[in-house]
């Protein structure tokens, strides 16, 4: 018997160049799925990068940067349904009606609104609540990108979790309403790595200007390794394993992100190499920056080769962007549809 295709969904806010830490927490995720014969729709979250901006913000172009990556990485629009969540308007359509039947008081539950608010409550200089209802709304935007192609898996990091789950709650409550109309999803963890950045910070990320990218060359991948502080004379290591996840943690945070990196990139006998230089308490952190700079463009040559080619370029990622458009489209219209009759305003008479 033939395993039973999942319909997979998952989306990543347009931020231009991608970094390791989008590759191993997420574009690795979305290449073996692809591989493994599911329907994958992977949307780029252009509305939900408008939640939080103050001035504008040239998105067009970070998301045709973002997925000529893609397709240099491997993503294939062919195999994937890879499209702008902004190119699906009636997502917003679903998120306006889905709205009406969620509480606000559901809605400040939301992990990531309430660390906002947080924050603001610890400054006294800041009268009201400035939030915007973008960022409130948040949990039904995704609810709306979750339910409208009628996804049943959706890989998730920790981050994102709750969000899959209030998801969840809206199509339950939408159902026991209305009738059962909404597919209900199930969160599944991406099983991904958490990479953390250059400066030895949790978590890799563009904004903390701590990223090693994608499309770095040799000598600025160089650059920005031989920066990474390393200090801290070698320690006693209290663990006799060599696995990383037993000995990254026991090292200095920015040491411990250079040996994440050469174990997802060198051979084993390689990464294993240096944690017997680190045990005898060698002096060799100038050989481990440049042996890690020589995996790193290693691996960044042939995505860097990829991403220039003459038939990867922006017409292209406008191309399958208008394609895979269309093949969303009647998924996403049949599900609004049936919201509409179910909650009984009927279907709509007109649409442009």
């Amino acid at each position: 018997m033939s395993q039973k295709q999942e319909i997979i969904l998952s989306g990543i806010r347009p931020t231009g160049r991608l970094h390791y830490g989008n590759y191993f927490g997420a574009v690795k995720t979305f290449l073996d799925l692809q591989e493994k014969g599911h329907r994958c729709y992977y949307f780029i979250a252009d509305y939900h990068a408008l939640t939080t901006i103050t001035e504008r913000v040239d998105f067009y172009r970070q998301t045709i940067d973002m997925l000529r990556t893609y397709v240099a990485c491997g993503l294939d629009p062919e195999k994937s349904v890879i499209y702008r969540q902004s190119d699906l308007p009636c997502t917003a359509e679903l998120s306006l009606l889905l709205g009406m039947i969620t509480n606000i008081g559901f809605l400040e539950r939301g992990t990531t609104y309430k660390d906002k608010m947080g924050k603001l409550a610890a400054n006294e200089n800041i009268e009201g609540n400035p939030l915007s209802f973008g960022l409130l709304g948040y949990p039904v935007l995704m609810a709306s990108d979750i339910l409208i192609v009628r996804a049943n898996v959706v890989p998730v990091g920790d981050d994102q979790r709750q969000h899959v789950e209030m998801a969840m709650d809206i199509a339950q409550k939408f159902n026991s309403r209305f009738g059962e109309t909404l597919t209900i999803p199930k969160a599944v963890s991406r099983n991904a790595l958490r990479l953390p950045g250059l400066d030895g910070a949790a978590k890799m990320g563009k904004s903390d200007n701590n990223t090693l990218d994608l499309l770095d060359d040799p000598a600025t991948a160089l650059k920005k390794i031989k920066g990474v502080q390393t200090t801290t004379d070698p320690a006693p290591l209290d663990t006799e394993s060599d696995e990383p996840d037993d000995v990254i943690p026991l090292l200095p945070a920015s040491l411990g992100a250079l040996y994440r990196l050469l174990h997802l990139l060198a051979p084993k006998e390689v990464y294993l190499d240096f944690v017997g230089k680190y045990r005898r308490g060698e002096k060799f952190y100038g050989t481990l920056k440049t042996t890690l700079a020589e995996h790193v463009s290693k691996f960044n040559a042939p995505i860097i080769e990829r991403f220039n080619a003459p038939d990867n370029n922006e017409e292209s990622v406008r191309d399958f962007l208008r394609e895979n458009a269309k093949k969303v489209t009647p998924v996403a219209l049949g599900t609004v549809e049936a919201v509409r009759q179910a909650m009984g305003i009927g279907h709509s008479l007109y649409r442009a």
